[in-house]
C-alpha cells in the first residue's frame, strides 16, 4: 500500500512540474501577415524572411508562422483582398502574441489606389483592431512597403514611397502600434535603391539575402526592450528619442496638448503609452510599456488666475497682438500657435512684462493660442487677417 501511494505522489509531482513547465516556456507566436513579399515570391519555403526570422530567434521560445499570400491588398475592395483569403481565417485563429502585418505594394496599383485609396486608411486600421481584440491580446507591428519599381504589374517607386507609405505612417500614428521601416531597410530613400543582390529581377521581390534584411529587422525589433515610462513630480517621462506621439486610454493626444512632447502632464487618471520614433533617418518606431496613472499630482490643480490672461484685438489686422497679464501672475509662461490641422507654427515664451507679440509671420487664418505653465492651460482661437 506504502509503495502504491509513493508511486501515486510521484506521478502528481511529474505532472504538476511538467505543467509548469509548460506554462512557463509558453512559446511566443509570431504571425507574419503579407502579400508576396512575405509569402516567399521566386523562393523556397525556408528561404523566405518568416522561415529565416524563426532560425534567428530560435525555437525554443518561439513559433514564427507565414500567412502571406502573393498579389493581395489591404483594400477590401481591391482587386485581391487579403481579407477573403484562408490564411487570414487562419492568422486569427493561430491566437498570435505578435502580428507583423506588411500589405500595400498591391495597394498601390492605380486600378486598386485610383478608385479606393481613400479606404486605405480605414481598413488597415480595421485590421489591426481585429488583431488586438484576438484573446491572445498580440502586439502589432506594420511596416512601410519595401521600395519596388515594376512597370508591367503598375508597381511604382513614386507611388510607394509618396502615397501609400505616408498612409501606413498615419495610421501607426493613429493606432498606436510599433512602425518598422523596411522602405529604409532596402536604401529605398536613394536614387540608387535597387541592388541585383537584394532583389529579384522584377525589382519588387527581394531575393534570398533581401528576406535576411527583413528577417534581421524585425527581429531586431521584437527582441527590443520596451522603453518604460517614469512617472515623477506630476510628470510623465519619456526616455529620449527622435520624435513621441503619446497616447491616453489608446486614443491620440494631440500635440497641442503635449502630444509630441518627452514629458507629459497627465491632466486625468488612466493608462498612458508613448510612440517613439527611433531615428532621425527613418521612420521605425517602437511602443513602450504602458503607465497606469491613478491620482493625479496636487501641482494640477487648476490656476484660476490663468483664465484672466487677455490677448487681444481678435480679429488681428495689424500682425500685433496686445497681452495682459493679471498682477497676481509671475514666472514664465509658454506660448505656442497651432494652426486648424494641428501643427505648431509658432513658439515664444511670456512672461508679466511681455506686453505685445508679434505674429507677422503667420499666414492670415484662424489659430489657436495656447498659453500654459505646469498647473494650468489656456487655450483660446485667434483670427489673424490683412487689411
Amino acid at each position: 500500500m506504502k509503495t502504491k501511494l509513493k508511486f501515486k505522489i510521484v506521478l502528481f509531482l511529474f505532472g504538476f512540474l511538467s505543467l509548469g513547465n509548460f506554462t512557463t516556456f509558453a512559446k511566443q507566436k509570431i504571425a507574419c501577415v503579407g502579400n508576396s513579399i512575405t509569402a516567399n515570391f521566386g523562393l523556397s519555403e525556408n528561404q523566405g524572411y518568416p522561415a529565416q526570422m524563426q532560425v534567428l530567434l530560435g525555437s525554443t521560445n518561439w513559433k514564427v508562422t507565414n500567412f502571406g499570400v502573393s498579389g493581395r491588398t489591404m483594400l477590401k475592395n481591391g482587386d485581391e483582398p487579403y481579407w477573403n483569403e484562408i490564411a487570414y481565417t487562419n492568422a486569427k485563429a493561430f491566437l498570435p502574441n505578435s502580428v507583423i502585418i506588411e500589405l500595400g505594394t498591391n495597394d498601390s496599383k492605380p486600378a486598386n489606389w485610383t478608385p479606393h485609396g481613400s479606404e486605405f486608411v480605414s481598413n488597415y486600421e480595421e485590421m489591426i483592431q481585429v488583431f488586438q481584440n484576438l484573446s491572445s491580446k498580440p502586439e502589432v507591428w506594420i511596416s512601410l512597403c519595401p521600395p519596388g519599381n515594376f512597370e508591367p504589374w503598375t508597381i511604382l517607386l513614386v507611388n510607394i514611397r509618396d502615397i501609400v507609405n505616408p498612409k501606413i505612417k498615419q495610421i501607426a500614428l493613429e493606432s498606436g502600434v510599433g512602425l518598422i521601416d523596411l522602405f529604409d531597410a532596402f536604401n529605398g530613400y536613394s536614387p540608387n535603391w535597387y541592388n541585383t543582390y537584394l532583389f529579384l529581377s522584377d525589382s519588387v521581390h527581394p531575393t534570398q539575402a533581401g528576406d535576411s534584411v527583413i528577417a534581421y529587422k524585425v527581429k531586431e525589433m521584437m527582441t527590443m526592450p520596451k522603453p518604460q515610462l517614469t512617472y515623477t513630480n506630476g510628470k510623465i517621462v519619456s526616455p529620449t528619442a527622435n520624435g513621441y506621439q503619446w497616447y491616453y486610454n489608446g486614443v491620440l493626444i494631440l500635440s497641442s496638448d503635449g502630444g509630441n512632447d518627452q514629458e507629459l502632464v497627465p491632466t486625468k487618471i488612466g493608462r498612458y503609452k508613448v510612440s517613439l520614433k527611433l531615428n532621425a533617418t527613418n521612420e521605425t518606431r517602437i511602443v513602450s510599456n504602458e503607465i497606469e496613472i491613478t491620482s493625479l499630482a496636487t501641482e494640477l490643480i487648476e490656476n484660476k488666475d490663468l483664465s484672466n490672461l487677455k490677448i487681444y484685438p481678435n480679429p488681428s489686422t495689424s500682425g500685433y497682438l496686445n497681452i495682459e497679464m493679471p498682477e497676481n501672475l509671475s514666472g514664465i509662461y509658454q506660448l505656442a500657435v497651432y494652426d486648424l490641422k494641428g501643427k505648431n507654427v509658432m513658439n515664444q515664451q511670456i512672461t508679466s512684462s511681455t506686453k505685445t507679440l508679434n505674429i507677422g509671420v503667420l499666414a492670415n487664418g484662424v489659430y489657436m493660442f495656447q498659453v500654459k505653465d505646469q498647473r494650468s492651460v489656456l487655450t483660446t482661437q485667434m483670427i489673424k487677417c490683412g487689411l
